[in-house]
Protein backbone atom coordinates (compact mmCIF):
# COMPACT_ATOMS: atom_id res chain seq x y z
CA UNK A 1 0.00 0.00 0.00
CA UNK A 2 1.32 3.51 -0.96
CA UNK A 3 1.44 6.67 1.11
CA UNK A 4 -1.61 7.87 -1.40
CA UNK A 5 -3.60 5.10 -0.71
CA UNK A 6 -2.95 4.93 2.98
CA UNK A 7 -3.95 8.51 3.89
CA UNK A 8 -7.33 8.24 1.24
CA UNK A 9 -7.60 4.90 3.60
CA UNK A 10 -7.46 6.73 7.05
CA UNK A 11 -9.88 10.14 5.59
CA UNK A 12 -12.62 7.67 4.60
CA UNK A 13 -12.39 5.92 7.69
CA UNK A 14 -12.55 9.66 10.05
CA UNK A 15 -15.77 10.29 7.72
CA UNK A 16 -17.41 7.36 8.33
CA UNK A 17 -17.15 8.07 11.73
CA UNK A 18 -18.88 11.60 11.45
CA UNK A 19 -22.18 10.40 11.77
CA UNK A 20 -25.20 11.96 13.69
CA UNK A 21 -24.23 10.65 17.58
CA UNK A 22 -24.29 14.29 18.69
CA UNK A 23 -27.22 15.20 17.24
CA UNK A 24 -29.47 12.31 18.28
CA UNK A 25 -28.22 12.74 21.95
CA UNK A 26 -28.90 16.81 21.76
CA UNK A 27 -32.42 15.54 20.56
CA UNK A 28 -32.23 12.66 23.96
CA UNK A 29 -30.88 15.40 26.08
CA UNK A 30 -34.28 18.11 24.81
CA UNK A 31 -36.76 15.22 25.36
CA UNK A 32 -35.39 13.85 28.62
CA UNK A 33 -35.48 17.10 30.10
CA UNK A 34 -38.82 18.41 28.96
CA UNK A 35 -40.69 17.20 31.49
CA UNK A 36 -38.16 18.73 34.31
CA UNK A 37 -38.57 22.21 32.62
CA UNK A 38 -42.15 21.88 32.71
CA UNK A 39 -42.05 21.43 36.70
CA UNK A 40 -39.38 24.31 37.11
CA UNK A 41 -39.26 26.53 34.01
CA UNK A 42 -38.60 29.64 35.48
CA UNK A 43 -35.63 28.28 37.64
CA UNK A 44 -33.81 26.70 34.73
CA UNK A 45 -34.82 29.87 32.15
CA UNK A 46 -32.27 32.25 31.00
CA UNK A 47 -33.99 35.87 32.35
CA UNK A 48 -31.94 38.97 33.01
CA UNK A 49 -33.04 38.03 36.70
CA UNK A 50 -31.41 34.65 36.52
CA UNK A 51 -28.13 35.99 35.53
CA UNK A 52 -27.87 39.12 37.12
CA UNK A 53 -29.38 39.05 39.91
CA UNK A 54 -29.54 35.47 41.37
CA UNK A 55 -25.99 34.78 39.75
CA UNK A 56 -27.15 32.11 38.35
CA UNK A 57 -25.11 32.50 34.61
CA UNK A 58 -25.49 29.06 33.46
CA UNK A 59 -28.69 29.35 32.25
CA UNK A 60 -27.65 30.25 29.45
CA UNK A 61 -26.89 26.84 28.84
CA UNK A 62 -30.32 25.10 30.51
CA UNK A 63 -32.57 27.05 29.03
CA UNK A 64 -31.37 25.42 25.76
CA UNK A 65 -32.94 22.61 27.21
CA UNK A 66 -36.52 24.03 28.00
CA UNK A 67 -39.55 24.51 26.13
CA UNK A 68 -42.50 25.71 26.84
CA UNK A 69 -44.85 23.36 25.18
CA UNK A 70 -44.73 19.91 23.18
CA UNK A 71 -45.39 21.82 19.84
CA UNK A 72 -42.08 24.08 20.40
CA UNK A 73 -40.16 20.87 21.44
CA UNK A 74 -41.02 19.05 18.54
CA UNK A 75 -40.98 21.91 15.80
CA UNK A 76 -36.96 22.38 17.16
CA UNK A 77 -36.09 19.00 17.38
CA UNK A 78 -37.23 18.26 13.61
CA UNK A 79 -34.51 21.16 12.66
CA UNK A 80 -31.79 20.14 15.12
CA UNK A 81 -32.32 16.75 13.35
CA UNK A 82 -32.33 18.16 9.80
CA UNK A 83 -29.60 21.09 10.28
CA UNK A 84 -27.76 19.50 13.38
CA UNK A 85 -27.03 16.00 11.02
CA UNK A 86 -25.79 18.18 8.21
CA UNK A 87 -23.41 20.04 10.06
CA UNK A 88 -22.01 17.08 12.08
CA UNK A 89 -21.07 15.52 8.85
CA UNK A 90 -18.43 18.26 8.22
CA UNK A 91 -16.84 18.79 11.57
CA UNK A 92 -18.27 16.07 13.82
CA UNK A 93 -19.74 15.30 17.01
CA UNK A 94 -17.05 17.17 19.34
CA UNK A 95 -17.72 20.55 17.49
CA UNK A 96 -21.30 20.08 16.50
CA UNK A 97 -21.60 20.50 20.79
CA UNK A 98 -19.37 23.07 20.38
CA UNK A 99 -21.91 25.22 18.05
CA UNK A 100 -24.70 24.32 19.92
CA UNK A 101 -23.46 25.37 23.12
CA UNK A 102 -21.79 28.53 22.19
CA UNK A 103 -24.45 29.51 19.90
CA UNK A 104 -26.93 29.00 21.93
CA UNK A 105 -25.46 30.86 25.01
CA UNK A 106 -24.74 33.31 23.07
CA UNK A 107 -28.18 34.07 21.76
CA UNK A 108 -29.38 33.70 25.10
CA UNK A 109 -27.49 36.06 26.77
CA UNK A 110 -28.39 38.80 24.05
CA UNK A 111 -32.39 37.77 24.43
CA UNK A 112 -32.38 39.00 27.80
CA UNK A 113 -31.52 42.54 27.53
CA UNK A 114 -34.60 42.73 24.70
CA UNK A 115 -37.26 40.64 26.54
CA UNK A 116 -38.16 41.00 29.78
CA UNK A 117 -39.32 37.61 30.62
CA UNK A 118 -37.63 34.22 30.36
CA UNK A 119 -36.37 33.18 27.20
CA UNK A 120 -35.93 28.94 26.80
CA UNK A 121 -35.61 26.98 23.92
CA UNK A 122 -32.97 25.37 21.65
CA UNK A 123 -34.19 27.32 18.37
CA UNK A 124 -30.92 30.03 18.81
CA UNK A 125 -28.92 27.00 18.66
CA UNK A 126 -30.23 25.58 15.41
CA UNK A 127 -30.06 29.21 14.05
CA UNK A 128 -26.49 28.95 14.78
CA UNK A 129 -26.48 25.65 13.28
CA UNK A 130 -27.94 26.52 10.17
CA UNK A 131 -25.62 30.23 9.77
CA UNK A 132 -22.62 27.12 10.41
CA UNK A 133 -23.78 24.88 7.94
CA UNK A 134 -24.61 27.57 5.27
CA UNK A 135 -20.31 28.26 5.47
CA UNK A 136 -19.71 24.74 4.52
CA UNK A 137 -22.45 23.09 2.45
CA UNK A 138 -24.08 26.02 0.85
CA UNK A 139 -25.74 24.10 -2.09
CA UNK A 140 -27.75 21.59 0.57
CA UNK A 141 -31.22 21.60 0.03
CA UNK A 142 -33.96 22.91 2.50
CA UNK A 143 -37.65 22.07 1.80
CA UNK A 144 -39.07 23.51 5.31
CA UNK A 145 -37.82 26.84 5.46
CA UNK A 146 -40.65 27.60 3.07
CA UNK A 147 -43.21 26.20 0.14
CA UNK A 148 -40.41 26.35 -2.33
CA UNK A 149 -37.07 23.78 -2.17
CA UNK A 150 -34.03 25.80 -1.89
CA UNK A 151 -30.22 25.54 -1.23
CA UNK A 152 -29.47 26.49 2.05
CA UNK A 153 -27.86 29.32 1.49
CA UNK A 154 -31.14 30.79 0.40
CA UNK A 155 -32.69 29.20 3.43
CA UNK A 156 -30.31 31.15 5.64
CA UNK A 157 -30.52 34.05 4.71
CA UNK A 158 -34.57 34.14 4.24
CA UNK A 159 -34.43 32.53 7.71
CA UNK A 160 -33.41 35.40 8.97
CA UNK A 161 -34.63 38.44 7.03
CA UNK A 162 -37.81 37.08 8.32
CA UNK A 163 -36.91 37.00 11.66
CA UNK A 164 -35.99 40.78 11.34
CA UNK A 165 -39.32 41.27 10.04
CA UNK A 166 -40.72 39.22 12.80
CA UNK A 167 -38.84 41.72 15.71
CA UNK A 168 -39.85 44.71 13.85
CA UNK A 169 -44.19 43.49 13.69
CA UNK A 170 -43.15 42.43 17.48
CA UNK A 171 -42.08 45.77 18.31
CA UNK A 172 -45.05 47.40 17.15
CA UNK A 173 -47.45 45.58 18.41
CA UNK A 174 -46.20 43.05 21.03
CA UNK A 175 -47.68 39.32 22.02
CA UNK A 176 -50.58 38.90 24.36
CA UNK A 177 -49.75 37.62 27.26
CA UNK A 178 -45.87 39.02 27.14
CA UNK A 179 -45.01 35.76 25.19
CA UNK A 180 -42.97 36.05 22.49
CA UNK A 181 -41.57 34.38 19.79
CA UNK A 182 -37.60 34.60 20.20
CA UNK A 183 -36.19 36.88 17.15
CA UNK A 184 -33.57 38.40 18.73
CA UNK A 185 -32.49 34.94 19.98
CA UNK A 186 -32.70 33.96 16.67
CA UNK A 187 -30.71 36.73 14.92
CA UNK A 188 -28.16 36.27 17.48
CA UNK A 189 -27.49 32.50 17.36
CA UNK A 190 -27.37 33.30 13.42
CA UNK A 191 -24.58 36.25 13.55
CA UNK A 192 -22.90 33.96 16.15
CA UNK A 193 -23.19 31.02 13.48
CA UNK A 194 -21.39 33.00 11.29
CA UNK A 195 -18.51 33.93 13.26
CA UNK A 196 -18.33 29.84 13.69
CA UNK A 197 -18.34 29.43 10.65
CA UNK A 198 -15.82 31.65 9.83
CA UNK A 199 -13.55 29.66 12.27
CA UNK A 200 -14.42 25.96 11.25
CA UNK A 201 -14.62 26.52 7.48
CA UNK A 202 -11.69 26.58 5.58
CA UNK A 203 -13.69 27.76 2.63
CA UNK A 204 -16.13 30.35 4.01
CA UNK A 205 -15.29 33.24 2.13
CA UNK A 206 -16.27 31.62 -1.09
CA UNK A 207 -19.39 29.85 0.71
CA UNK A 208 -20.17 33.15 2.18
CA UNK A 209 -20.23 34.93 -1.35
CA UNK A 210 -22.07 31.34 -3.03
CA UNK A 211 -25.30 32.19 0.03
CA UNK A 212 -25.38 35.91 -1.11
CA UNK A 213 -25.45 35.20 -4.80
CA UNK A 214 -27.95 32.33 -4.40
CA UNK A 215 -29.99 34.61 -2.25
CA UNK A 216 -29.94 37.38 -4.69
CA UNK A 217 -31.09 35.34 -8.06
CA UNK A 218 -32.99 32.62 -6.29
CA UNK A 219 -35.81 35.76 -5.20
CA UNK A 220 -34.58 37.64 -8.49
CA UNK A 221 -35.86 34.47 -10.50
CA UNK A 222 -39.02 34.33 -8.06
CA UNK A 223 -40.09 37.44 -8.49
CA UNK A 224 -39.91 37.23 -12.17
CA UNK A 225 -41.81 34.25 -12.63
CA UNK A 226 -44.20 35.63 -10.34
CA UNK A 227 -44.75 38.79 -12.81
CA UNK A 228 -44.40 36.63 -16.03
CA UNK A 229 -46.96 34.61 -14.75
CA UNK A 230 -49.66 37.47 -13.89
CA UNK A 231 -49.35 39.11 -17.47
Amino acid sequence: MNAINYIDEQEGKVEKKKGSIATMLLIIACIVCYPIGLQRGDYYACSYYNVFTEKHWWVVFTALFVHGNLLHLLGNMLFLFLFGRGLEKNVGPFKLLLVFLIGGAASMYFSIFYYDGPVVGASGSISTILATLMLFDPWKFSLLLNLFPMPIGVAGFTYIVLNFAGLYMDAKQPSAGGTHTAYMGHISGFVAGIFLGMALSPNWKKNLVISIIQFILFYVLLLAIIHFTNR
